[in-house]
Order: structure tokens, then C-alpha cells, then sequence
């Protein structure tokens, strides 16, 4: 029981943190530095993970992020199962591990302008 109580209030801990950041939130942040410098945005978030160049000599920036979560579960079923001496139901613990990635894509003009941006992955939030 004690068990299933740390996973409840774990559970709890996470949707509340996560609560506040949304993808609506990264999508109004990252329309707002649309026609900024690049310069600007490098010196709130930091370096990008990587540049390169597109054919019509526009600079894109990326940023990576990934993390692991890694959280307790629990399997409960009901059957047969030899190994509780010829009883029925199951109940086993485990653990499962969730990777949470974004990637964050700022096209830029020659003079170093945002023109567009664009992200994939899923956890593109933010406050």
C-alpha cells in the first residue's frame, strides 16, 4: 500500500510541474523572436548544438535537448502462473523508461534576422 502511494504522489509531483509548460507557450515564444537577431536569442538560450546552410545562403540553428525519465510501474493481471505455487493473478514491478526529446530549427537572413523556426519531438514546451 505504502507503495502505491509514493507512485500516486510521484504521478502528482510530475503533472504539476509539468502543468504550467505547454506547447502553446514554446509556440509564443518562439513567434515573438520571429524578425529579432540571432545574436539576441544566443545570448538569453546559449550556443545552438549545430548551423548549417541552406541553398538560398540562409543560416539555420539548431538546439537539441533529450532527456530520459526513468519511473517505477506496476503490472497487475489475473490467470495462471506457475511460479506462485499453481495460484492465480499476478502482480509484478518494473520499471519504465520514457525518452522526452525537442528540436528546435531558427532560419535566419543574411544579416542574421529570424525568419522562421520550427521544432520536432516530443517535448516542445515551454513556461
Amino acid at each position: 500500500m505504502k507503495y502505491l502511494l509514493k507512485i500516486s504522489l510521484f504521478s502528482l509531483a510530475v503533472m504539476f510541474m509539468q502543468g504550467c509548460a505547454t506547447h502553446q507557450n514554446f509556440v509564443k515564444k518562439y513567434n515573438a523572436w520571429v524578425g529579432q537577431d540571432i545574436n539576441d536569442l544566443i545570448q538569453k538560450i546559449g550556443y545552438p548544438d549545430s548551423t548549417y546552410i541552406l541553398p538560398n545562403k540562409n543560416k539555420v540553428y539548431v538546439y537539441e535537448r533529450s532527456r530520459i525519465y526513468s519511473y517505477p510501474s506496476m503490472s497487475m493481471g489475473y490467470g495462471h502462473w506457475p511460479y506462485y505455487h499453481g495460484g492465480y493473478g499476478m502482480f509484478g514491478y518494473g520499471t519504465d523508461v520514457v525518452q522526452k526529446t525537442c528540436k528546435l530549427y531558427l532560419e535566419t537572413n543574411k544579416k542574421g534576422i529570424i525568419v522562421r523556426w520550427g521544432s520536432s519531438g516530443n517535448a516542445c514546451v515551454s513556461n
